[in-house]
């Protein structure tokens, strides 16, 4: 497995807006979808000694790691730092979708309680 800045920023860049920012809504519900249709994610999303956070964190790893290789960048991940540098540089607004996916985690397991 190899990793590459550019083509993690590549892939995040298909979610920014004109204004350079992401589509918040959009791409939270895209890591959302790809999560309640992966089933050792969704099985994970039940698992209490986890923090809600954490999974959420890694549910959009997943989703990234994933476009990655739907866009032919088989055998590449992104790392947390090429991420974290990514969203500086246009916003912040990875937390942002992180909150979307973390209350969607834990309506989840109210809703399946």
């Amino acid at each position: 497995m190899r990793t590459d800045k550019n083509k993690t920023f590549e892939i995040l860049g298909g979610y920014l807006m004109n204004n350079n920012h992401l589509n918040i809504g959009y791409f939270a519900e895209m890591v959302i979808i790809v999560s309640d249709n992966e089933s050792t994610l969704y099985k994970e999303r039940f698992n209490t000694r986890r923090k809600t956070r954490n999974i959420a964190i890694n549910e959009l790893m997943h989703f990234i790691n994933s476009e990655l290789k739907y866009s032919g960048y088989d055998g590449y991940y992104a790392t947390n730092k090429q991420v974290m540098d990514f969203d500086k540089e246009h916003g912040g607004d990875l937390e942002k979708v992180l909150d979307i996916v973390e209350n969607n985690i834990i309506t989840t397991r109210k809703e399946c309680a």
